[in-house]
């Protein structure tokens, strides 16, 4: 008897004041790693929809209005799907390193992931060289001295060699190479991210005749995972979709 009149209680107080559902948790973030002075869009995803506040008096359902801060900076929120997915742009200006991720609700609820997202460092400057294969000098010639050389960039473009699927958290090895006219001299490094989850190291070790197989590891099982290499701020090459499985 008691058990229903605590129950009859519960019901007439919901009737009277509105009502909301508790703030879902952040259970994923893609990508988990976007550059430093680029834009990006990242897919937030909740373990629950977005909760709706219910007035009973007033009979209204209204979604309580979600705000995705990334450190501390409010994102721009885009799409809001009925499965508790968030669509969010990431704008250039984040500072580099690990950042928090928080979703917080218009009821003062909300949620966090912590260190969700890394915002990698701008990749290596690109050198420039001479046609005859000197360094560009950095100092201003006089005039009559040693005019007339083209810069010509070292690297125009870069390829991955195919990857086959891959296991998750065991390492393996991936081939890059540079493209362009003087690809061959070609020793610098080239930062690497992936689409899923992450990927170690960041910064490749320098190139050896304009080649590198560089071993790295992925943390996330998936399919559809890309890696990214850049060089520079203009040249970026992506691999083909391969599959990371659990074992």
């Amino acid at each position: 008897m008691l058990r229903k009149i605590t129950l009859l209680s519960t019901l007439l107080l919901c009737a009277c004041e509105p009502y909301a559902s508790p703030a879902p948790n952040i259970v994923s973030i893609e990508p988990e790693e976007v550059v430093s002075g680029e834009a990006a869009t990242i897919v937030v995803t909740l373990d629950a929809p977005l909760p709706v506040k219910v007035d009973y008096g007033q009979q209204t359902a209204t979604l309580v209005t979600p705000t995705l801060l990334i450190g501390e900076q409010e994102v721009t929120i885009t799409r809001v799907e009925q499965d508790g997915t968030l669509l969010a742009n990431v704008p250039g200006s984040l500072s580099a390193g690990p950042q928090d991720v928080r979703l917080e609700l218009g009821d003062g609820s909300g949620s966090v992931s912590e260190h969700g997202l890394t915002v990698l460092p701008l990749p290596p400057e690109l050198e420039s060289r001479t046609v005859d294969g000197g360094p560009e000098n950095p100092q201003p010639e006089e005039p009559g001295q040693g005019g007339g050389k083209d810069k010509e960039p070292l690297v125009t473009g870069l390829r991955i060699d195919r990857i086959s699927e891959q296991v998750r958290g065991v390492p393996f090895t991936i081939t890059l190479r540079a493209e362009g006219p003087e690809a061959a001299l070609f020793e610098g490094q080239v930062q690497l991210s992936a689409n899923k989850g992450r990927v170690e190291p960041n910064l490749s070790n320098p190139f050896s005749k304009g080649v590198r197989q560089e071993q790295v590891v992925i943390y996330k099982q998936g399919g559809n995972v890309v890696l990214t290499v850049r060089v520079g701020r203009h040249i970026v090459a992506q691999s083909n979709p391969f599959k990371v499985s659990a074992r």
